[in-house]
Protein backbone atom coordinates (compact mmCIF):
# COMPACT_ATOMS: atom_id res chain seq x y z
CA UNK A 1 0.00 0.00 0.00
CA UNK A 2 2.83 2.58 0.90
CA UNK A 3 4.31 1.55 -2.66
CA UNK A 4 1.43 2.16 -4.11
CA UNK A 5 1.06 5.72 -2.85
CA UNK A 6 4.46 6.44 -3.36
CA UNK A 7 4.14 5.40 -7.10
CA UNK A 8 0.96 7.73 -7.19
CA UNK A 9 2.73 10.65 -5.67
CA UNK A 10 5.70 10.22 -8.18
CA UNK A 11 3.43 10.30 -10.94
CA UNK A 12 1.43 13.12 -10.25
CA UNK A 13 4.29 15.07 -9.75
CA UNK A 14 5.90 14.02 -13.26
CA UNK A 15 2.86 14.97 -15.26
CA UNK A 16 1.65 18.17 -13.03
CA UNK A 17 2.56 21.42 -15.16
CA UNK A 18 5.62 22.84 -14.33
CA UNK A 19 5.12 26.38 -12.82
CA UNK A 20 7.13 28.47 -14.94
CA UNK A 21 9.24 31.52 -12.66
CA UNK A 22 9.11 33.79 -15.73
CA UNK A 23 5.24 34.10 -15.51
CA UNK A 24 5.33 34.60 -11.85
CA UNK A 25 7.34 37.22 -11.46
CA UNK A 26 6.29 41.21 -10.95
CA UNK A 27 8.88 43.38 -11.23
CA UNK A 28 8.94 45.43 -8.41
CA UNK A 29 9.77 49.12 -10.57
CA UNK A 30 6.90 48.76 -12.63
CA UNK A 31 5.14 50.42 -14.81
CA UNK A 32 2.92 51.70 -12.61
CA UNK A 33 0.38 54.67 -13.46
CA UNK A 34 1.90 57.45 -12.41
CA UNK A 35 -1.11 60.31 -13.54
CA UNK A 36 -1.60 61.41 -9.73
CA UNK A 37 2.30 61.86 -9.92
CA UNK A 38 2.11 64.36 -12.39
CA UNK A 39 0.82 68.12 -12.70
CA UNK A 40 0.59 70.34 -16.25
CA UNK A 41 1.87 73.69 -15.82
CA UNK A 42 -1.67 74.92 -16.84
CA UNK A 43 -2.98 73.59 -13.64
CA UNK A 44 -4.06 76.94 -11.46
CA UNK A 45 -1.86 74.84 -8.73
CA UNK A 46 1.03 74.08 -10.61
CA UNK A 47 3.39 76.64 -8.95
CA UNK A 48 1.46 76.60 -5.72
CA UNK A 49 0.01 73.77 -3.52
CA UNK A 50 0.85 70.91 -6.03
CA UNK A 51 4.36 72.21 -6.80
CA UNK A 52 6.04 69.13 -5.21
CA UNK A 53 4.47 66.97 -7.78
CA UNK A 54 6.01 66.24 -11.30
CA UNK A 55 5.53 68.88 -14.42
CA UNK A 56 4.47 67.27 -17.60
CA UNK A 57 4.62 69.06 -20.69
CA UNK A 58 2.25 67.49 -23.08
CA UNK A 59 -0.53 68.12 -25.34
CA UNK A 60 -2.35 65.66 -24.00
CA UNK A 61 -2.30 66.82 -20.22
CA UNK A 62 -1.34 64.12 -17.47
CA UNK A 63 -3.60 61.30 -19.05
CA UNK A 64 -2.42 57.93 -19.43
CA UNK A 65 1.18 58.32 -17.38
CA UNK A 66 3.14 55.42 -16.54
CA UNK A 67 6.53 55.35 -15.27
CA UNK A 68 9.01 52.72 -13.51
CA UNK A 69 10.03 53.58 -10.35
CA UNK A 70 11.78 53.00 -7.08
CA UNK A 71 12.16 54.22 -3.40
CA UNK A 72 11.11 57.64 -4.60
CA UNK A 73 13.47 57.78 -7.95
CA UNK A 74 10.67 57.30 -11.44
CA UNK A 75 12.47 56.65 -14.67
CA UNK A 76 11.38 55.42 -18.45
CA UNK A 77 8.11 57.25 -18.17
CA UNK A 78 5.38 56.84 -20.69
CA UNK A 79 1.91 57.90 -22.00
CA UNK A 80 -0.64 55.91 -23.61
CA UNK A 81 -2.92 57.96 -25.62
CA UNK A 82 -6.80 57.20 -26.19
CA UNK A 83 -6.26 55.24 -29.11
CA UNK A 84 -3.80 53.15 -27.63
CA UNK A 85 -0.77 54.25 -28.88
CA UNK A 86 2.15 54.31 -26.13
CA UNK A 87 4.99 57.63 -26.29
CA UNK A 88 7.77 57.92 -24.87
CA UNK A 89 8.77 60.89 -22.63
CA UNK A 90 11.66 62.42 -22.51
CA UNK A 91 12.86 64.04 -18.57
CA UNK A 92 13.78 67.75 -19.13
CA UNK A 93 15.29 67.70 -15.07
CA UNK A 94 17.95 66.35 -13.97
CA UNK A 95 18.09 62.95 -11.89
CA UNK A 96 17.87 64.70 -8.40
CA UNK A 97 17.15 61.29 -6.27
CA UNK A 98 18.45 61.22 -3.58
CA UNK A 99 18.44 64.68 -2.65
CA UNK A 100 15.02 65.62 -4.77
CA UNK A 101 16.14 69.76 -4.09
CA UNK A 102 14.52 69.78 -8.02
CA UNK A 103 11.34 69.00 -9.03
CA UNK A 104 10.78 66.24 -11.88
CA UNK A 105 9.85 67.84 -15.23
CA UNK A 106 8.95 65.37 -18.50
CA UNK A 107 8.10 66.25 -21.89
CA UNK A 108 6.08 64.47 -24.87
CA UNK A 109 8.29 63.46 -27.45
CA UNK A 110 6.80 63.85 -30.54
CA UNK A 111 9.47 62.69 -32.96
CA UNK A 112 8.98 59.45 -31.05
CA UNK A 113 5.10 59.40 -31.70
CA UNK A 114 3.47 55.69 -30.91
CA UNK A 115 7.34 53.92 -31.06
CA UNK A 116 7.25 53.14 -27.17
CA UNK A 117 4.86 50.31 -27.06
Amino acid sequence: MFATAALTLAAAVALAPAASAQEDYIDPTGPYDATDYFVTPFDPEAFGAKGNMGLILSPYGTQGLQCRGFHGRIWDCTQTLEDGSVNRLIRLSPDSYPSRIMREVWAYDPFNTGSAG
